[in-house]
């Protein structure tokens, strides 16, 4: 059991390495008081064939939604597939394929909820054997 816990731990904490926006998964952005975030892993993921669920949003910080933004800007260029929507000239949306194989696929989903007029930036990293196709669903859901 214990070392299933350590195995769990380790795929958590490097999940999102090599990627600009890995710090906002951190410890460093967790006391961010209007920064809510969400980890999910094993069973509750492997439902929807995932390893490792993760998602951020931030509500009336500014500063911080466009460092996420900015992160995310780099991290979708170095993307193997990727689909994005703009509006009034602003990311809106984007879902990008951040490549792996098998349960090492990586997927990050960015919603901009600025030029909608609201304050809310969303971003979700997710980890799994899981197509491109399917995470679309997922985001539909």
């Amino acid at each position: 059991m214990a070392l299933a816990v350590a195995s769990l731990l380790s795929i958590d904490a490097c999940a999102q390495t090599g990627l600009n926006v890995a710090p906002f998964f951190s410890e460093e952005y967790a006391s961010e008081k209007k920064l809510t975030s969400v980890t999910l892993t094993g069973e509750k993921c492997g439902k929807l064939g995932l390893r490792v669920y993760k998602s951020v949003s931030v509500t009336d910080d500014a500063p911080l939604a466009d460092r996420i933004r900015r992160a995310v800007a780099k991290d979708g260029a170095k993307a193997t597939l990727k689909e994005v929507a703009y509006r009034g000239g602003e990311l809106y949306f984007g879902l990008y394929s951040m490549g792996g194989k098998g349960a090492g696929r990586r997927y990050l989903i960015f919603l901009n909820r600025r030029p909608a007029g609201q304050e809310k930036t969303i971003l979700v990293y997710i980890e799994g054997n899981i197509s491109e196709e399917t995470v679309k669903k997922l985001i539909k859901r």
